[in-house]
C-alpha cells in the first residue's frame, strides 16, 4: 500500500488566472498608468497540515454495475477530497469487506500502519435508475477504530458525478462542520463555438455543456442565491440586454432589463428577491436596483461620474462597486439605500468586486502592469496581491464557503479558468481546449 507523505512545508506559487474587466471601451473610462504595487505579494500559507485520508474502491452490494462506478467514484471523491487541501489522499486500493468491526479491522489496521488517520468506506447499490451509497467515516486514531459518521445518498443514474461529490462534501461535513463545494457548478462564458456562449460545468471542469445557443455575445453569468438560475447580458436581440435563464429547468429566457444603452454587471441579493446592476437609461452609467418579482427598478447612485459593477455583502446590507469619481477606476462600498459612500482602494485602476461568502474580504482585479487578483477588507484594510506572473488574471468569483476562487488566466497563452485557495496557493487550471473561456460564476450549493 502506498504510504502517506509526511506533511511539507509550501511555498505557495503565484496564482495564474484571468478574464474580462471594467468594459472600459463601453464605459468610457481612460486607462489608467501602471503603477508599482504598494504591498508586497501575500501567497504564503505556512506550513499545512493536511488530514491523512483512505479512500477505497467502494464495494458493490447491489445490482450491476457494467460502467465500474464502483472504482470510477471514490477516484471522484478522493480527487473532491484533494481539492479542498484538507487531505492528504491515497485512492485506488481494494474495497473494505462488508463485515462488521472483526472483518473491517485488519484492513484499517494496514491504513493506520501507513499514516492514514481517516478512511472512507463505501457501500454502493445501484437500484433502478439510481444510486444509492451510505458511506462511513473512520477514525482510525482511535483504538476501536470508531465510526466518525455516516449516511446513505442518492443521485440518479444520469448524473453518476453528482454521487461522489456529495460524498466527499460529507466527509467535509464531518470534519470541519461546514459541506463541502464539490456538488456545485461552474458558469462561464467560451468561444469554443466560434461565438460566446454561456456554458456550464461541475465545479472540477467536468461535462461542460452549454446553455446558450443564440450565436451573440453573452457574458456576466452570475447565480442566483437559490442556484436555480443565472442573470447575464446578452446581445441576442442586437442590443446589451439582461436576461434571466433557468439552466436545470425547461423555461424560456427571461428579460430583465432591456432599456437603451447598458443594462449589465447584474448581482443578486442574498435573499434573491433583488438584483443590483447598472443602467445608463438615464444617460450616466449608475446602479440601481430591480425588484425581481414586480419589475420596479430604484436608483442607488447618482454622480457624474461611472458608477458599475455591484456586488452584496453576505448580509445584505451593503454594495460593493466601481467609481471613477475620484480619478482612476477604484473600489468603492455603500449602504444598501445608497448612502455611506466610502472609498476602499486608492492604487492602480480597480475593477470587478466580489464580496467574499464570509463578509470579511473583497476579491477585485487591479491593472498595476498585468491585471492581477487582489484582496482587501471592506474598511480598505488587509490588501495583499494573490496572483502574480506572466499574463492577466482577472473576473474572480468565489466558492459558496470562501475557501476558494476561480478566475480567468492568459498565462498559458488564450484565456482559461483557474482556481486557487483564497491566499493565492495551489492554482489549477480547470478549462482548456479550443476558444476562450471567461467570467467563470461559481453557483451556490445545490439543492
Amino acid at each position: 500500500m502506498t504510504r502517506f507523505p509526511r506533511p511539507a512545508r509550501r511555498l505557495a506559487a503565484p496564482a495564474a488566472a484571468v478574464v474580462a474587466i471594467f468594459a472600459a471601451a463601453a464605459l468610457g473610462l481612460a486607462p489608467a498608468s501602471s503603477q508599482n504595487p504598494d504591498v508586497e505579494l501575500n501567497v504564503r500559507p505556512g506550513l499545512m497540515k493536511k488530514i491523512n485520508i483512505a479512500v477505497p474502491d467502494f464495494t458493490l452490494v447491489s445490482g450491476t454495475d457494467p460502467q465500474n462506478w464502483a472504482k470510477r467514484l471514490p477516484e471522484i471523491t478522493a480527487a473532491d477530497l484533494a481539492f479542498t487541501s484538507l487531505f492528504s489522499v491515497v485512492s485506488g486500493t481494494p474495497t473494505l469487506p462488508q463485515g462488521g468491526a472483526d472483518a473491517l479491522k485488519p484492513r484499517l489496521q494496514e491504513f493506520a500502519a501507513n499514516g492514514a488517520l481517516q478512511a472512507l468506506q463505501g457501500l454502493l447499490a445501484v437500484r433502478g435508475d439510481r444510486f444509492e451509497v451510505e458511506m462511513r467515516l473512520y477514525d482510525l486514531t482511535s483504538p476501536e477504530f470508531n465510526l466518525i459518521g455516516s449516511k446513505k445518498l442518492v443521485a440518479h443514474v444520469s448524473e453518476p458525478r453528482r454521487a461522489a461529490h456529495k460524498i466527499a462534501d460529507e466527509v467535509v461535513l464531518l470534519v470541519t462542520g461546514e459541506r463541502g463545494v464539490a456538488d456545485t457548478k461552474m458558469a462561464f462564458a467560451s468561444t469554443r463555438s466560434g461565438v460566446k456562449e454561456l456554458y456550464l460545468m461541475d465545479y472540477d471542469g467536468a461535462g461542460a455543456a452549454p446553455m446558450t445557443a443564440n450565436k451573440s455575445i453573452n457574458m456576466s453569468p452570475t447565480w442566483s442565491p437559490d442556484s436555480r438560475s443565472l442573470a447575464f447580458t446578452s446581445y441576442m436581440n442586437g442590443y446589451p440586454f439582461l436576461y434571466r435563464i433557468f439552466p436545470f429547468e425547461r423555461r424560456p429566457v427571461h428579460l430583465l432589463a432591456g432599456y437603451a444603452g447598458i443594462n449589465s454587471s447584474p448581482a443578486w441579493s442574498p435573499d434573491g428577491h433583488t438584483v443590483a446592476l447598472t443602467l445608463s437609461k438615464d444617460g450616466n452609467p449608475e446602479i440601481y436596483l430591480l425588484t425581481v418579482t414586480t419589475g420596479d427598478f430604484r436608483r442607488l447612485t447618482t454622480h457624474a461620474a461611472i458608477d458599475t459593477e455591484p456586488t452584496w455583502s453576505p448580509t445584505g446590507r451593503e454594495l460593493a462597486f466601481v467609481s471613477d469619481r475620484s480619478g482612476p477606476a477604484q473600489i468603492f462600498v455603500m449602504d444598501a439605500e445608497g448612502t455611506n459612500v466610502r472609498r476602499v482602494t486608492s492604487k492602480g485602476f480597480n475593477t470587478q468586486p466580489r464580496w467574499s461568502p464570509k463578509g470579511d474580504t473583497i476579491a477585485f482585479t487591479s491593472r498595476q502592469g498585468n491585471h492581477d487578483i487582489w484582496a482587501v477588507g471592506p474598511d480598505g484594510s488587509n490588501l495583499r496581491r494573490l496572483t502574480a506572473g506572466s499574463g492577466d488574471n482577472e473576473s474572480a468569483s468565489w466558492s459558496p464557503n470562501g475557501r476558494h476562487l476561480v478566475f480567468q488566466s492568459s498565462r498559458l497563452g488564450g484565456t482559461q479558468l483557474v482556481t486557487m485557495l483564497a491566499d493565492g496557493s495551489e492554482p489549477q487550471v480547470l478549462t482548456g481546449g479550443p476558444g476562450q473561456a471567461s467570467s467563470p460564476a461559481w453557483s451556490p450549493r445545490l439543492p
